[in-house]
């Protein structure tokens, strides 16, 4: 790690979605794409009890995250 990029704050990153597996992917695909290291970051997906694949895909992105940094 560079010094310039231990300087970054632990940010988290909370996402709510209900029957959002149409944009979820694309959504969590450019917050975990991003340039923040990832070891400082967080991402929360709040669930609003989807009937569609929402949680699906979101479990799919939880287990590919860096870091762990994605949470349902």
């Amino acid at each position: 790690m560079t010094p310039a990029m231990s300087h970054h704050p632990f940010v988290s990153v909370v996402v709510p979605c209900r029957n959002e597996a149409q944009h979820i992917g694309r959504c969590l695909h450019s917050v975990l794409d991003g340039d923040y290291p990832p070891d400082r970051m967080e991402v929360l997906v709040v669930d609003g009890r989807s009937d569609d694949n929402t949680r699906e895909i979101v479990s799919a992105y939880a287990r590919a995250a860096p870091y762990g940094a994605l949470t349902r």
